[in-house]
């Protein structure tokens, strides 16, 4: 019976271990994969386009005001394109003041981990970098240019 309970005890322990090590697993693939969009949508702000045609996009995807995107810009200047959609995104959602969650990642934390600490679906921040990735890729593709109405600019 001794035996019984302590193997038990043992299969509980250890179980319990195994799925502590899964999750941990999947928090870090979850911080790689947004830590990694964040970087390929940055690269290609830098590389179609530049910062300022990138922080329009944001602040017209976002609601947040050019001029405040500007000083978040000016005030962390390694922060790229994404970082401050992703920061936006999570402020929109929790309530709170993009500055904040920027310079909590720019002081080290993961965007991930500042997502789930304000629950904050990764998903809609991937749809937001998605949208921007589109938007940037449109206008390196020179289909950015268009007005509105989808006619070219030299037809009447």
């Amino acid at each position: 019976m001794k035996k019984w309970i302590n193997s038990l005890l043992i299969a509980t322990v250890s179980l319990g271990l195994t799925a502590g090590l899964a999750r941990g697993q999947g928090r870090a693939a979850e911080k790689d994969e947004l830590e990694s969009r964040a970087q390929t949508v940055n690269a290609l702000a830098d590389k179609h386009g530049g910062m300022k045609e990138a922080m329009h996009d944001v602040s017209v995807e976002t609601g947040v005001p050019l001029e405040l995107l500007q000083k978040m810009r000016d005030q962390h200047p390694d922060a790229g394109a994404a970082g401050i959609m992703i920061a936006c995104v999570i402020a929109d959602n929790a309530k709170g003041s993009p500055e904040a969650y920027l310079s909590r990642h720019i002081n080290g934390k993961g965007w991930a981990a500042i997502a789930r600490d304000n629950k904050v679906p990764l998903d809609k921040i991937n749809g937001r970098l998605d949208k921007l990735e589109h938007d940037l890729g449109a206008r390196a593709a020179g289909r950015g240019d268009l007005p509105a109405t989808g006619r070219d600019r030299n037809r009447n």
